[in-house]
């Protein structure tokens, strides 16, 4: 429909041309046209949204023409107990769990359905480092029904996030101040040299003894070759 308004204002160039009602009738053409473009180019699913446990949001945004995507943006607790930027430390690949978790992509791919909202996508879920199909539905002005899946959508699990303030501040600053790549999390620990093992007691006892009894015989070895011997007797 937008197409066809726009082809019939195209046509009617010339205001010259226009009665006062014809003119006020473009004019509002021309204005619904202006709305369907920015419709498309801005979907209502774009923006920032608390996630359904309150203590994070995540901003939506036009990837590519035709695909939606979406990062970490705030933090209620953007620090961990020891004062260090939180970062991905359960993600299955051990190269990637020092990313800070500010600024994480978790949405990616999201394609819009004729029959509106969109779909096909993937969401990433740091508490547990796993990865799901996704499905996003404005169900309100304020409401967006995300539901993650495996396979075949019916069987997922649905969870509601809330439209969150434009002017909510981002977590970026937090995130610039994270340790180096390597220094996060990361727990270094000192195996200690293996000892040689250690024998039985009796095994230690017997071991002496044996080297005792050799001295001594050793000795009376070298104390018999070193004592003259008599000559023997001949008739």
């Amino acid at each position: 429909m937008a197409l066809a308004l726009r082809l019939i204002v195209m046509r009617y160039t010339n205001p010259s041309s226009f009665s006062g009602a014809s003119l006020r009738v473009v004019t509002v053409l021309a204005g619904l046209i202006a709305c369907g473009v920015a419709a498309e180019a801005d979907p209502r699913e774009a923006g920032i949204w608390y996630d359904d446990t309150g203590k994070g949001a995540v901003k939506i945004e036009i990837c590519t023409p035709t695909t939606l995507c979406g990062k970490i943006y705030w933090l209620k607790e953007p620090l961990t107990p020891r004062g260090e930027p939180k970062t991905d430390r359960y993600n299955p690949e051990p190269s990637m769990r020092n990313r800070p978790i500010c600024g994480l992509p978790v949405l990616g791919n999201l394609e819009q359905l004729r029959e509106g909202g969109f779909d096909n996508g993937w969401v990433y879920d740091p508490k547990e480092g796993k990865s799901y199909s996704v499905a996003l539905d404005l169900i309100g002005p304020d409401k967006l029904k995300v539901t993650g899946y495996k396979g075949m959508r019916f069987l997922g699990k649905s969870f509601i996030w809330t439209r969150a303030p434009d002017d909510l501040p981002p977590c970026v600053p937090n995130a610039a101040a994270a340790p180096a790549a390597g220094a996060a999390n990361e727990k270094i620990v000192n195996v200690p040299a293996p000892r040689p093992a250690k024998r039985p007691s009796h095994m230690s006892k017997n071991k002496k003894t044996k080297s005792a009894k050799a001295t001594r015989d050793a000795a009376k070895k070298a104390a018999h070759n070193s004592t003259p011997q008599h000559p023997i007797a001949s008739n």
